[in-house]
This record gives structure tokens, sequence and C-alpha cells, in this order.
């Protein structure tokens, strides 16, 4: 398991939250929402990546890190 914080443009509601792997859905100042959590390998992070791009969203960034939270 890997951990990903995903930083899209726009406010999203938690109803969205199954479309994402049940990633968390937080939303951040200046009308950003960060998508938070472990994801089991890299075809469901693309499966999340393809997810934001088929519903027109803008992807700010993407940030992985190892299960403990350390930035790798």
């Amino acid at each position: 398991m890997e951990h990903y914080e995903i930083t899209v443009k726009g406010h999203l509601g938690d109803h969205w939250r199954r479309l994402f792997h049940g990633l968390q859905i937080i939303k951040l100042p200046q009308g950003m929402t960060l998508l938070t959590g472990d994801l089991p390998d890299q075809a469901a992070l693309h499966g999340v990546l393809n997810r934001i791009l088929d519903l027109g969203i803008p992807l700010l960034s993407v940030k992985r890190s190892e299960a403990g939270g350390k930035a790798v």
C-alpha cells in the first residue's frame, strides 16, 4: 500500500468518495480539494487519475508517501 495526496481544483462533496476508491475528501482554502488515503497499487492510482480526467476536474498535484507518511 502507498499513501497518496492528490490535489484538484474545485470543491468536491463527500458523495464523490465512492468514485475515488474511498479516498478521504478534504476541502482546502482557495477552492481546492485534497483526496488522500492508501491505494493498493499503481493500477488503482491510474484509475483515480483517469476518473479525475474523465470528469474534467483540473489536477493540481500528486504526492506519494510510504505507509507511515514519510514522503518519497
